[in-house]
């Protein structure tokens, strides 16, 4: 075999020009909870490198790629704490989850965006802040159908997939890996109720 020593299965392994995939950089513990069925959504105001136009939507299936902060566990609730796990090695990343867009919203209410926090495991003091940062103020809110892959997968790290935006674009294909999705059709389409009710009593 030509795998280098060490290396796992799993690793990937470009073998040629392939079409690139859209990926959703989020922090670590965050994604670890879209994978276990404690959140179905997510908060996005942008990052410093989104350009003039801010965050926008750029696909509605992507790849979930966790990412490192340091002051995640001081911007989280303690239920999410045991979301937090061992990271991948500096130089590589784990891939094990992708997502469907089902809807989004940009929520300019206040009271709307905190009517959500039952659904997701940010602070209110980190969803007020982004909130407020920048004009206008309000927050995207991303509905998702999240599946985990039957294999994880290990990319090594390049510096593309570095800095502070919400967009990046991989070479792995998650149409072609088995997958399953996180929660079963009846508890999502329950939850996905629930969100479509608080977030249209500000639309």
């Amino acid at each position: 075999s030509s795998r280098s020593p060490g290396r796992p299965s799993n690793f990937f392994r470009p073998l040629g020009p392939r079409t690139m995939r859209p990926a959703f950089k989020e922090w670590q513990a965050i994604v670890d909870a879209l994978g276990a069925g404690a959140q179905t959504l997510l908060l996005r105001k942008g990052g410093i490198h989104e350009g003039r136009g801010g965050f926008h939507v750029s696909a509605d299936r992507f790849w979930l790629f966790p990412t490192r902060f340091h002051a995640q566990r001081e911007k989280t609730k303690p239920a999410a704490h045991v979301h937090f796990n061992e990271a991948s090695p500096d130089e590589a990343v784990t891939l094990s989850l992708f997502a469907e867009l089902v809807e989004s919203a940009f929520v300019t209410d206040w009271p709307t965006v905190a009517a959500l926090a039952p659904y997701h495991l940010w602070t209110d003091a980190t969803v007020r802040e982004r909130f407020e940062w920048s004009k206008p103020r309000g927050l995207h809110v991303l509905i998702l159908r999240v599946h985990r892959l039957h294999e994880r997968l290990t990319l090594p790290l390049t510096p593309e997939m570095g800095g502070c935006k919400s967009w990046i674009e991989l070479p792995p294909d998650f149409d072609e890996r088995p997958s399953t999705p996180v929660l079963n059709d009846a508890t999502f389409a329950a939850q996905l109720a629930e969100l479509r009710q608080r977030i249209g009593a500000a639309q």
